[in-house]
């Protein structure tokens, strides 16, 4: 047992030894080896993406390392082609959603590859096109979520809308006077008249130049609007009028444009298009005419562009500009040339002489021939005399030498060359790889001269007597040998590029050192390719077969016996030869449809004009901009004492028909609150104000410091005048109307006569001279809903767009409505949302809309996503109605159908405002 324990030690000594010594290895193994060899792997297998992580891992392992920087450069390139390759393919397959992924992943490998990035943004927009349409193309219907605007859109068709900032402001306003279409019959009267007639319609101060003709005018039209009308008049007559303030304008000829019209000055910086390309587009595009001379100046340090014109003019080149100055398309040409050559040389056999050897065997010549005392003194000759004379039989028994062969000699080559080069648009790339060699084109003699010397020797001279065994100077040049490859591609807005190109492609194929042998392949041509498709632009085949036999006729060509007189040689060559090209669009111009639209640039005898039917729109929306704002945000509440005795009043008293308390003011909200009496008897409690929870059924709005009791179900007091408090409620500004409160107590009404609400059926001046409209009263932390149309009053058979407003504090997770309407007069065609929920598909709400036509109700129940609830204000609902027959009807909120519910799941308190429509 010793002995075996004794001979077990020195077998553990040595693997301890071993362990300790292994142990370093692990130390000192380069960083990242590991991720790097399966990198190599992934990489041969053209798994390009995982290569890629596998790559960065060894490149966070170690960052100084150029090998792995080198491959990983390549592969994050070529998992984002890859990428790119799938995002193009699911985009024909009409999966924008998956092409969006696919440009994504394209885009995350390579950062540099800004086409990705433009065609994310491409298939969002086509998504969304698919969402909102049908496979034609067409609008959605009017169930669905697409809103497709009817009315004047601000800068439509070339007219100059409004600002960005302005556009924003108007979102959810009515229309304002110039929406109204009308039929004018005008005439014959004089122009003058006519025009300060209209544009007294649409609040419009018109000052005429002192020569302005006099002439009458007759008009006819259907279905326009006032300032279309004076438009067209404009237009027809030959004037033109200059916009001197946001309400006053200057009518005259349009001889006197040039002394009238207004000019801007406006520098554009340009960011890929070069200054004096622009101006020249400019200047061709858009040439001089009456009142119009631009100024277009460049600068080339700043890249810049700075244009002197009209205001429409100077907005029209803005427009061209960023149609054309789009980011310079760049490509990355990859080059691959595959070659592959066998070559199979085999001799074996024993060839007797060679062909000098055996072509002169000898003969009988007619001097050699001898008879007699000849051939006596032939056979007796001495010395060069006996020597010099052939004979036939020494040339018939002359026999040739004999070599013995057996070689063979069997090449495989194959040659791989990819190359990736990098070309700008329209611009020559060219690259060269591989190495000069030396060739002698030519000799130049030496100088010197070759004359016998006294010892019998020459004599050398010159200067390369030594140097170059006295041949002269050789003549050397050198030739490129490798690739050489040369580019000039055309990126076309299909991401198809048409390339120009040379590929050429020298090795060293044999001879000498200074007479080499070169093989050469070469190609010249044009093509046009797809974008990330490869395309096979040349491929060459070659196969050569010679066999051969050398040696003695006859007995060579005997089987097998024959070799030993004869040597066969067999020589098979093949080459094939495949180039390939693919390209890799990086960046290329993103045409958006905007790009693609007409654009008015006026006629060859006057610049495009400013449309006055856009100047009435801007001004009359930023006059209900400026009357909204001018609403008071403060408001003074009557609440009657404890003490008070008042008359009860019925529940749900309209309070268009009870009049205001005596001694209220027209601007003071009477707010009846029922106050209890039976368990105080202080009568001179003070009032407080008890702050509302954000979320409650029945909100209390003030209570005495003592106690508080809840209201009868049936009356409530009125409020006296003695007593009041003024508090501070947050104000609405689209309050039009007195304003229930939907709460848990049906029999509170309010008693404030109807306010004023700003009419889009009334021009903006009388607008402007009525008071402001009285806000109502919105709990902190409630929300209210309203009702608002373009016109208030419509002809039968006329159809038009309410709009259901809502502005809430409180996020809400459902909201259902209840319209009641007069089904005589009104009937509801379509309900769609509306744009407090955005435009993304992600946030569309579940929208689920009950049309009662026969009873005049319309219940519509709107539930937003988790990631988008309603919140802030907006319009909650477009409703579109059709006039059926003369008559009156107000659309109002059932009070008792209202439910908001916030996110939660608590109930919000609304206050609603109703509408009153005419219908002649």
């Amino acid at each position: 047992m010793k002995r075996a324990t004794y001979a077990a030690r020195p077998l553990a000594t040595a693997m301890v030894v071993l362990c300790l010594l292994a142990a370093p290895i692990a130390v000192l193994a380069k960083k990242g080896e590991k991720n790097y060899k399966r990198g190599l792997e992934h990489e041969a297998a053209q798994q390009w993406d995982r290569a890629a992580q596998e790559f960065a891992l060894a490149v966070a392992a170690s960052p100084s390392d150029t090998e792995y920087q080198l491959h990983y450069r390549r592969a994050i390139f070529q998992a984002s082609q890859k990428f790119m390759e799938q995002g193009r393919t699911l985009f024909e397959q009409d999966d924008y959603k998956g092409a969006y992924n696919a440009y994504r992943q394209a885009y995350g490998y390579d950062p540099v590859n800004e086409l990705a990035l433009a065609e994310m943004q491409r298939m969002l927009r086509l998504q969304r096109e698919k969402e909102g349409g049908d496979d034609d193309g067409k609008p959605a219907a009017a169930t669905g979520a697409q809103i497709s605007p009817t009315a004047y859109q601000p800068g439509a068709n070339g007219t100059n809308g409004l600002a960005a900032r302005g556009a924003a402001e108007l979102t959810g306003l009515p229309a304002g006077r110039s929406e109204q279409q009308r039929i004018i019959n005008y005439g014959p009267a004089d122009l003058e008249e006519f025009i300060r007639t209209f544009a007294k319609e649409l609040d419009l101060n018109v000052i005429f130049d002192r020569d302005f003709p006099k002439r009458t005018l007759k008009i006819n039209l259907t279905n326009v609007t006032t300032a279309k009308a004076l438009d067209y008049v404009f237009l027809s007559q030959g004037i033109f009028f200059q916009k001197l303030d946001r309400r006053t304008i200057l009518v005259a000829d349009q001889s006197k444009r040039p002394q009238y019209q207004q000019l801007v000055l406006r520098t554009f910086y340009l960011q890929n298009i070069e200054p004096e390309k622009a101006r020249a587009l400019i200047q061709t595009a858009l040439p001089p005419n009456a009142g119009r001379q631009p100024a277009v100046t460049p600068n080339k340090e700043t890249n810049s562009l700075t244009v002197r014109d009209t205001p429409e003019n100077i907005r029209l080149i803005a427009q061209l500009l960023n149609a054309i100055d789009k980011d310079r398309a760049e490509v990355v040409m990859d080059v691959q040339i595959y070659e592959l050559s066998r070559t199979n040389l085999l001799t074996l056999g024993n060839q007797i002489g060679d062909q000098n050897s055996l072509s002169n065997l000898g003969g009988v010549q007619p001097s050699s021939v001898l008879f007699g005392g000849g051939a006596q003194r032939v056979l007796t000759g001495t010395g060069m005399a006996a020597a010099a004379l052939p004979t036939v039989l020494g040339g018939a028994f002359l026999l040739p030498t004999t070599t013995l062969s057996a070689f063979q000699s069997k090449q495989n080559t194959r040659l791989i060359a990819s190359t990736q080069v990098h070309a700008f648009d329209s611009e020559q790339s060219t690259t060269r790889i591989g190495q000069k060699v030396p060739v002698q084109t030519a000799q130049v003699s030496n100088f010197g001269f070759n004359s016998p010397t006294t010892g019998g020797g020459t004599n050398n001279g010159g200067a390369a007597g030594g140097v170059f065994n006295g041949g002269g100077f050789p003549v050397i040049q050198y030739q490129d040998t490798g690739l050489i490859l040369k580019f000039t591609p055309q990126v076309f807005p299909n991401h198809d590029v048409q390339v120009k190109m040379e590929i050429e492609s020298n090795d060293v194929a044999g001879g000498q050192t200074l007479t080499p042998v070169f093989s050469q392949r070469a190609i010249s041509g044009m093509a046009r390719i797809p974008n990330n498709r490869t395309m096979l632009l040349a491929s060459v085949s070659q196969d050569k077969n010679s066999n051969g036999r050398r040696g003695l006729p006859l007995l060579g060509l005997i089987p097998v016996l024959g070799r030993l007189f004869s040597t066969p040689t067999r020589d098979d060559a093949q080459s094939d030869i495949v180039i390939t090209v693919t390209p890799h669009v990086l960046r290329a111009p993103n045409v958006t449809p905007e790009d693609l639209e007409l654009r008015p640039s006026g006629s060859s005898q006057s610049p495009v004009s400013e449309s006055l039917e856009a100047m009435v729109r801007q001004a009359d929306s930023e006059d209900q901009l400026a009357a909204a704002r001018l609403l008071p945000t403060n408001q003074t509440l009557q609440v009657p004492t404890a003490a008070t005795q008042a008359a009860a009043i019925p529940a749900n008293t309209n309070s268009a028909t009870t009049p205001p308390a005596s001694g209220v003011s027209p601007n003071t909200t009477t707010l009846p609150v029922a106050i209890a009496t039976a368990q105080s008897g202080n009568a001179a409690a003070p009032l407080v104000e008890t702050e509302l929870p954000a979320f409650v059924p029945a909100p209390k709005l003030l209570a005495h410091a003592a106690s508080v009791a809840a209201p009868s179900s049936d009356t409530l007091p009125i409020a006296h005048t003695a007593d009041i408090k003024s508090l501070i409620a947050p104000a609405n500004i689209f309050a039009a109307g007195s304003i229930v409160t939907a709460t848990a107590s049906p029999a509170i009404t309010s008693s404030a006569p109807p306010a004023t609400v700003v009419s889009a059926r009334e021009t903006v001046a009388e607008n402007r001279k009525r008071p402001a409209a009285t806000p109502g009263v919105m709990s902190n932390g409630g929300a209210a809903l309203f009702v608002l149309a373009n016109q208030q009053v419509m002809r039968a058979g006329e159809k038009q767009r309410l709009m259901i407003l809502i502005k809430t504090d409180a996020p809400l997770g459902m909201a259902a409505t209840s319209l009641r309407f007069d089904p005589k007069v009104l009937r509801v065609l379509s309900v769609t949302k509306g744009n407090i929920f955005g435009e993304t598909p992600a946030a569309a709400p579940a929208l689920t809309p009950s049309i009662d036509v026969a009873g005049g109700t319309l219940l519509a129940l709107v539930a937003p996503t988790a990631a988008a609830p309603i919140k802030g204000m907006g319009v909650l609902l477009f409703v579109e109605v059709e006039a059926l027959a003369a008559g009156e009807t107000e659309i109002g909120f059932d009070q008792t159908a209202v439910h908001l519910m916030s996110t939660d799941g608590r109930h919000v308190a609304a206050q609603v405002t109703p509408l009153r429509l005419t219908v002649k």
